[in-house]
């Protein structure tokens, strides 16, 4: 059964909270996850909230972290005080990957490697046991609004092909007119931000399943 996983990519604190309070009174989101992204202008174009931020404001959802960073090392520790279940970060950014994974692993988290679209998933095998889940991405990484890249289709069906022991997940422009194709090409999981959001959140929701099945 495909995972539908709520996402926020804030940059101010007050955009943040709003977003929290509006998924605390969703009916459909009570529990499961919710991915929330980081940005630091570097790795990025974009600035996000940090993690002081989204400390101060409390969901019952288990929280995975999208480390859209140069350095995920810098922001382990404090995800794990933040009581992050789950850390995203970039095989294109600029740490070592067996020294991310480990530091994640040590501190009792689930690792995820995200992908962007013109990193070949072939890049992933030296990890694929060490790792619980792969992030394709669907956009170029760090800005809203962007149209989904089909490209990633084929990614998504050449990960499932290999048969790893990874959840596949998706991000970047989800929304009711690709979710079937997506979950169709092999994705566990759909990361959604912007179409689930805007408006009526368990509205949003009932229209993805509805495509879906």
């Amino acid at each position: 059964m495909v995972q539908i996983i709520p996402a926020i990519l804030d940059t101010t604190p007050e955009d943040f909270r709003n977003h929290v309070e509006q998924l605390k009174h969703s009916a459909s989101f009570q529990e499961g996850w919710i991915h929330i992204d980081f940005a630091d202008n570097e790795f990025v174009q974009n600035k996000t909230v940090d993690i002081t931020t989204v400390a101060k404001n409390p969901i019952s959802l288990n929280k995975e972290a999208h480390l859209m960073v140069m350095h995920p090392l810098q922001w382990i520790d404090k995800l794990k005080e933040a009581f992050f279940k789950r850390v995203i970060f970039h095989f294109e950014s600029k740490d070592d990957i067996l020294r991310c994974i480990s530091k994640i692993k040590q501190l009792e988290m689930e690792a995820g490697i995200a992908l962007n679209i013109d990193t070949p998933i072939e890049k992933l095998e030296p990890f694929k046991d060490k790792i619980d889940l792969v992030l394709i991405m669907a956009v170029i990484p760090g800005l809203q609004g962007q149209p989904f890249l089909l490209e990633a289709l084929d990614k998504i069906k050449a990960l499932k092909k290999l048969s790893w022991s990874v959840r596949i997940s998706v991000d970047g422009a989800v929304r009711d007119s690709n979710a079937k194709q997506i979950v169709e090409a092999g994705a566990d999981q759909l990361t959604i931000g912007s179409y689930l959001l805007k408006g009526d959140i368990d509205e949003n929701l009932e229209n993805l399943w509805e495509v879906i099945k």
